[in-house]
């Protein structure tokens, strides 16, 4: 995904990476690792990896920034 700028939520994959979330909100590799073990993110595991589905990841967003 690059560190390229998001405009619109249909722009990301369906299945978001550590690293995309990380490019999303501006934050660090270790920042969004952190964000990814909280309680409330919407993350699962696919073996050792953890991806987020865009769906949920734009919802928790938007109640975020309500």
């Amino acid at each position: 995904m690059g560190k390229g700028r998001f405009t619109e939520a249909e722009a990301l994959p369906l299945v978001l990476t550590p690293m995309d979330i990380a490019a999303v909100l501006g934050i660090s590799r270790n920042t969004a690792y952190e964000l990814i073990h909280s309680e409330k993110f919407p993350a699962f595991r696919v073996g050792k990896q953890y991806r987020i589905s865009r769906e949920r990841f734009v919802a928790w967003l938007n109640g975020k920034a309500a």
